[in-house]
């Protein structure tokens, strides 16, 4: 009899470990899935944040160099304040997700080179500093895609 109530007493807490690993590893699946749905969302906003800057920033600068009058290069500027204002949140979304302090300053280094669009003298320089941004960009997003895959 107390080799069958210890056979009975192994089956029970085995019975109970099994359930409590199959309930521990389906909530840390879940979870990591729910997190790479945010990081997914998280860049692609980020990304989609950052163009739209880029391309405020580049419009606001090709009107200060085609000499457009103040009142249009005020609504410019206004638009590229609205879109850094925007890329920031998103980029605070993104650093927070992100697995890496690494892509958090890649994305914050193409954000300021955005800004330094404004620095342009002419429409070569800004040409040269848009693909500079362009490539900057690309190479956040292969971070992020890295990101993506652990």
């Amino acid at each position: 009899m107390n080799a069958t109530v210890l056979v009975a007493a192994m089956g029970f807490a085995s019975t109970l470990l099994g359930a409590w690993l199959a309930a521990y590893w389906q909530r840390r699946a879940s979870r990591e899935g729910q997190l790479l749905t945010a990081k997914l969302r998280a860049y692609g906003d980020c990304a989609a944040a950052l163009y739209e800057y880029e391309r405020a920033t580049y419009n606001r600068v090709k009107a200060r160099l085609e000499s457009l009058p103040e009142t249009k290069r005020e609504e410019l500027r206004q638009e590229a304040y609205r879109c850094n204002t925007r890329a920031r949140s998103a980029l605070g979304q993104a650093g927070v997700l992100s697995g890496t302090e690494h892509l958090r300053q890649e994305l914050e280094a193409v954000r300021a080179a955005v800004g330094d669009l404004n620095e342009a003298v002419d429409r070569v320089d800004l040409k040269r500093r848009h693909e500079g941004v362009s490539a900057a960009l690309d190479q956040a997003l292969r971070s992020a895609r890295l990101d993506l895959m652990r």
